[in-house]
Parts: C-alpha cells; sequence; structure tokens
C-alpha cells in the first residue's frame, strides 16, 4: 500500500514538474516573441507560438495576434496584417484601445491597397463610433470636469480626427471624379478639423479639397470649407486669395475685395495690389490711388508700368484736377511717399520731379 501511495506521489510530481515546464516554456516563448524588436524575427516567434500553442484558448493568444497584425502592419504587408487583425478582433477579451488601433490598421490597410473602400469606411467610422462611446460613458461617469475633458480631448484628437481624415481620404479615392463623393471628403475634413482644434494636418486636406471643389465648380461648397479653415486673426495668402478668387468669379465684388485685401495684408505683391486698385478706384478713387500707389513702389518706380499710368491719370487728371500745379506735383510726392512708408521703405526724394502736368492717360 505505502509502495502505491509513494508510486502516486512520484508519479504526480513527473506531472507537475512538466506542466509547469511547459507552462514556463510557453510563457517564456511568449515575452521573447513580444520584446522582439527585429519584425522578421518577431513574426517566426509568434507564429511558432501559434503552431504549438494556438489550438488551446489562453490569455496570451489574442496579444499574439494583435502583435502579427501589428507586425505586418509596420512592414506594410497589408495583406497578412488584415488577416491576423480581423482575427485578433475576433477575441471578446480585446480592450477598447487595442480595438480602436486595429480599427485603425484595418481601415488604412484596405485604403492603401485598394482592396476595399467599403470596408475601409466601415471601420475608420467604428473608430469615430466606438471613441464617441467611451467619451460618452466618460462624460457619464461622475468624475471631475477637468479629467473628463482631458478624456475627450485625447480621443478627439489621437483617434476621432485621424479617423475622419482617414475617410476623407478614402471617399476621395472611391471616386475623385465624382461631385459627391469630394462633397462627403471635404465633409469629413471639416469634421476633422472640428475635432482637432483646427490642425494644421485637417486645415490642409480641407483646403486640397476645397480645390478639387472648385475644380468641379461647386463653388458654394468650396468656399464654404475655405472659410471655415481659414484663421480669422492670421489667414495665410494662398487660402484667403483662393477665397477671394472664388468671390470674384461669383460676382461678389465685395467680399473678393475684402479677402484680396486680407491676402495683401499677408504679402504685398504688386500685381495684387493693382487687382485691387482696379477693383475699387471708379466707387473709391482714395483706395485706387493707394494700391496703385503701392504696386508702383513694389514695382521699383517704373514708369513704364500700369501701375504708374494709373496712378498718374487719377491724380492729376481726376483726384486733384482742380489744383495748382505746384500742389499737384506736392501731393503726388506725397502720395508715393506714403506708400513708401506703408512698404517699410526709405522715403527719399526723387530724382527727377513731374515738372509738367500731363493729361494722362484714359482709363
Amino acid at each position: 500500500m505505502n509502495k502505491r501511495i509513494t508510486l502516486v506521489t512520484i508519479l504526480f510530481l513527473v506531472v507537475s514538474v512538466c506542466l509547469f515546464s511547459a507552462r514556463k516554456e510557453k510563457q517564456e516563448l511568449y515575452l521573447k516573441a513580444v520584446a522582439e524588436k527585429d519584425l522578421t524575427t518577431k513574426i517566426e516567434l509568434l507564429k511558432e507560438y501559434i503552431q504549438k500553442y494556438g489550438e488551446k484558448k489562453d490569455k496570451f493568444l489574442r496579444f499574439i495576434y494583435l502583435n502579427l497584425a501589428d507586425a505586418f502592419y509596420k512592414l506594410k504587408n497589408y495583406d497578412e496584417g488584415i488577416q491576423y487583425g480581423e482575427t485578433a478582433l475576433g477575441f471578446e477579451e480585446l480592450d477598447d484601445n487595442n480595438k480602436l488601433n486595429l480599427f485603425f490598421s484595418l481601415a488604412n490597410s484596405y485604403y492603401v491597397t485598394k482592396k476595399d473602400f467599403d470596408k475601409a469606411l466601415e471601420y475608420a467610422r467604428s473608430i469615430v463610433d466606438l471613441s464617441s462611446s467611451l467619451i460618452k460613458q466618460m462624460g457619464e461617469s461622475g468624475q471631475d470636469k477637468e479629467k473628463v475633458d482631458n478624456f475627450e480631448k485625447k480621443y478627439q484628437t489621437y483617434y476621432i480626427a485621424p479617423a475622419y481624415r482617414l475617410q476623407a481620404l478614402i471617399w476621395y479615392a472611391k471616386g475623385k471624379d465624382n461631385p459627391e463623393n469630394i462633397k462627403q471628403a471635404a465633409d469629413c475634413a471639416l469634421k476633422a478639423f472640428d475635432n482637432d482644434e483646427g490642425s494644421e494636418n485637417s486645415a490642409k486636406l480641407a483646403f486640397s479639397l476645397a480645390g478639387n471643389l472648385y475644380k468641379k465648380n461647386l463653388l458654394d461648397e468650396a468656399i464654404a470649407v475655405t472659410e471655415k479653415i481659414i484663421d480669422k486673426e492670421n489667414p495665410k495668402y494662398k487660402e484667403v486669395y483662393f477665397l477671394a478668387s472664388m468671390y470674384s468669379k461669383k460676382k461678389d465684388r465685395n467680399k473678393a475685395v475684402l479677402y484680396f485685401e486680407k491676402a495683401y495684408k499677408s504679402k504685398q505683391k504688386p500685381d495684387l495690389a493693382m487687382r485691387i486698385g482696379q477693383m475699387v478706384y471708379k466707387k473709391n478713387i482714395d483706395k485706387g490711388i493707394r494700391y496703385f500707389a503701392d504696386a508702383y513702389i513694389l514695382l521699383k518706380l517704373d514708369k513704364e508700368s500700369d501701375a504708374y499710368k494709373y496712378l498718374e491719370h487719377l491724380y492729376f487728371n481726376e483726384k486733384a484736377k482742380d489744383k495748382s500745379p505746384e500742389e499737384k506735383e506736392a501731393g503726388f510726392k506725397a502720395i508715393v511717399n506714403a506708400a513708401k512708408v506703408r512698404l517699410g521703405m526709405k522715403v527719399e526724394e526723387p530724382e527727377t520731379t513731374h515738372a509738367e502736368t500731363k493729361e494722362g492717360m484714359s482709363v
């Protein structure tokens, strides 16, 4: 009897040692695989783990598939990344942040490979839906406002905004010649802009899509997008000039002048000063003279330029036509010097004067 008990005890100990050894071996392989920096070697180790232990559900398996999906994605092997990523999504124990990262890599993989734009959109929308749900849960958690606000900002900036940017790219890729697709893309870009506090990435994407709307002659839509993204306090030249050009095309002179002037404040260009001058001088001769004077200075006092001819005609033949020659000459010098001051140039006495009053050109 004692011999039998001893034999059972020994057998139990042997089995226990074997099981412990097997668990230790499995854990060591898992730790080695996830810690491996070389992606190719990492993939080999992860696949070895699946081959040895994949048939038995365990707590490590979902992380094995997550790591495989991530490794293949980083290697731009998108097909296998999709395969392992979608398998990983099947694990119920997957936490929300891992789901969000998988949604993004899967959406981008389907977009980059052009395999299935609808699936790409589906995964990108899932990022927005899950993030919005988590933000709502946090808002209802009863935690202090600062913590809730920081949580919301984090998910808007790092998940929702990138997801909307990706959706915009997918809509554009689905059919850049289709005006409705461009509208959808622009709408997504604006949602990204709203969610990441007007980041440069979202603004650039929205502006690019506004250009595509313009090419499709969708002026109202292009204007709406551009007006949304411009910095009201410090607008960029390219954006406000584009906006002004669109209003000009729509024959909205007042809005066109407004935005051309904003563009001019950003960059003083002679052709832009000329354009504004030509748009305003008939209704506001003083403003016209001011912009033609600027253009004349920017063109290095070129008396053969149209800027000088407009300036000369408007001042001598209209603005100062009833003044004496001396008053006209002094007034013209004052206009030129004022333009130099506006443009940050040194005021100097001209080498020659407008000694004789001319009749000027007809405009």
